[in-house]
C-alpha cells in the first residue's frame, strides 16, 4: 500500500511543488471564504488532496504504459 518509492519518484516532486503554491495561496487569499463555511475548508482539503494523488497516479500509470512499449 504505501511505500517509500513514491518519494524517490520525480513525477511526485513536480507535482507537489505546484500543489503546495496553490494550497497556501487559497488558504491566504481565500481565508474569508472559509471564514463563513466552515464546512468547506475540509471539503477543499479532500478534494485537492484527491486530486493530487489522482493525477500523480495517472501519470505514473501512463508513464509506466509508455514505458513497457
Amino acid at each position: 500500500m504505501f511505500s517509500f518509492h513514491t518519494f524517490k519518484d520525480k513525477r511526485y516532486w513536480i507535482l507537489l511543488v505546484p500543489y503546495l503554491l496553490v494550497i497556501i495561496g487559497i488558504i491566504i487569499f481565500g481565508s474569508s471564504y472559509f471564514v463563513g463555511r466552515p464546512l468547506m475548508a475540509p471539503v477543499f482539503l479532500l478534494v485537492s488532496a484527491t486530486l493530487f494523488w489522482g493525477t500523480y497516479h495517472l501519470w505514473k500509470y501512463i508513464g509506466d504504459r509508455k514505458g513497457n512499449r
